[in-house]
């Protein structure tokens, strides 16, 4: 075999009325398509998703696979920073069964942390930065035929004790983007239980499929739908923001896939089961021309299709129009207003809007008897406790008017490798203790999520946050969180302190 793709999870996370979870079970959307270019260039390939094969078989050892398929590379992809000590243990193993494999990485946390990656984990050979497609197809090449790597863009590699990092050359255009495929599910071993089963970020692992998907699932199988590459805003918190994906990924404009391309993707979804596309690419929320052309063609075809999509602003008027004629009742708008207060939302997010027009939006919406889904962040740069006061307020009386919003979730936000407050934690009055790899990945090796470890508490006033297993959007936009109920419990005045490590948000000026 030339490549096998492996995914892991991060399987040690603990809840305590739940037990312990696995979490970031959602592969990259672009793992499939990079194994299926490197199958249709001649190239024997696979994937391997460790959390379908601990859910199939809880003997089954990856070590034992490799003995028996002898890939010449295995890629892990490390695009979220929770799986940072599981890939890098996965990684170590792998290296010192079998050292003439060559253990490759990529993904954005191992494309921001690439030269610290090869500088101190000798068991990772090298880390393809930023876009993949162009620099994965030459290195397995060159590995195959024992050729030169200084030709490989985009790579970060060693030569003997020195470190290389050759050219970001490449960034992906529309036209090669518009020849993936992103539905080659047979090339995934077991594919058939992460198609059925694999429905959350996250599965209870005392409880069986079964009870899973009853209790942890939104009842449908649900496809991450590729849209496109690019954002032209920031975020305070997103590693995936427009400043981030230029150092990482030398993306400097917005691209969309063909129209055709996307429905190419939406059939053969379809013909594997799955029923609900969810899409997490809105980058020009104000000009909808690309979706309510999509939209038009998927009336055309009729695709018996759900739509759960997520907003970076809000939703023109003609968008929520053409939403409600093109999907049924089980489609959902997600927004995320993030905070009650607007001058917080204004110097966090990319797509700012005041209450008074999230209001007349979301009336809008309930008119044209479209679903909701609300998400709001708690530990924002800026936030004060007592703008925690308001966005309850807020949210009580959004409950009270509109019964079209099925869900209002609250989040946590964690600190992203990339993410402007990570980069320049001066600038948003952040202490943080996440600065490197390793920082990252000592804190996740650690961190437990039970009760006793994974509270807020915000001095002067009665609350506590608890933290529990939820929402990782693990698609466009970069954002990692866990639910959070607000308990009110008197508390002793004293600084602001987030456990676990993570930072601290001093109060606004």
């Amino acid at each position: 075999m030339d490549c096998l793709f492996v995914h892991s999870p991060k399987f040690n996370n603990y809840y305590r009325p739940l037990g312990a979870y696995t979490f970031i079970n959602y592969m990259p959307m672009g793992v499939l398509a990079l194994a299926d270019l490197l199958t249709r260039e001649g190239y024997e390939t696979e994937v391997v998703h460790l959390g379908v094969e601990w859910i199939e078989d809880r003997g089954f050892s990856l070590l034992d696979y490799i003995g028996r398929t002898h890939p010449r590379i295995v890629a892990f992809p490390l695009h979220w920073h929770p799986q940072a000590y599981d890939v890098m243990e996965q990684a170590r193993q792998v290296k010192e069964a079998f050292p003439e494999v060559f253990v490759l990485l990529g993904g954005l946390t191992a494309s921001y942390y690439h030269r610290e990656i090869v500088e101190q984990f000798s068991c990772v050979d090298a880390v393809i930065r930023g876009e993949g497609e162009i620099p994965l197809l030459r290195l397995v090449e060159a590995v195959r035929n024992s050729g030169a790597l200084e030709q490989v863009p985009n790579l970060t590699w060693r030569r003997g004790e020195v470190v290389c990092e050759n050219p970001l050359a490449y960034c992906a255009s529309q036209e090669i983007v518009d020849g993936l495929c992103f539905t080659n599910f047979t090339l995934l071993k077991n594919h058939r239980t992460y198609i059925d089963w694999v429905l959350m970020p996250f599965f209870v692992k005392g409880f069986s499929k079964e009870r899973n998907r009853l209790f942890f699932s939104l009842k449908t199988r649900m496809f991450d739908l590729m849209i496109g590459r690019g954002c032209p805003v920031n975020c305070t918190w997103c590693g995936g923001g427009r400043d981030a994906q230029r150092l990482i990924a030398g993306r400097r404009q917005v691209i969309f896939r063909d129209a055709e391309r996307v429905l190419d993707s939406i059939r053969e979804a379809l013909r594997w089961g799955y029923e609900t596309m969810h899409v997490c690419f809105d980058p020009y929320p104000q000009q909808p021309d690309y979706y309510l052309k999509l939209f038009a063609r998927i009336r055309e075809e009729a695709l018996p299709v759900e739509f759960f999509f997520e907003s970076y602003g809000l939703p023109t008027r003609e968008f929520v129009d053409a939403f409600a004629r093109t999907f049924g009742p089980r489609s959902l708008l997600a927004l995320s207003p993030e905070s009650g207060v607007e001058e917080v939302r204004r110097r966090n997010k990319g797509y700012a809007y005041t209450n008074q027009e999230l209001w007349d939006c979301l009336a809008y919406i309930r008119d044209k008897g479209v679903k909701v889904d609300l998400f709001f962040g708690l530990g924002l740069p800026f936030e004060r406790a007592e703008d925690l006061q308001e966005t309850a307020r807020l949210i009580t009386r959004i409950r009270r008017h509109f019964p079209n919003v099925q869900g209002i979730r609250t989040f946590t936000i964690e600190m992203e490798p990339g993410a402007p407050w990570q980069r320049h934690p001066e600038r948003f009055g952040i202490e943080t203790n996440q600065l490197t790899f390793s920082d990252f990945s000592r804190i996740i090796k650690r961190k437990r999520r039970d009760l006793a470890r994974s509270a807020i508490i915000y001095p002067g006033t009665s609350l506590i946050s608890v933290r529990v297993p939820g929402r990782h959007s693990n698609r466009g936009c970069r954002r990692s969180g866990a639910a959070v109920f607000v308990l009110s419990i008197p508390m002793p005045a004293g600084r602001a302190h987030r456990s676990g490590g993570g930072c601290s948000a001093a109060p606004r000026p």
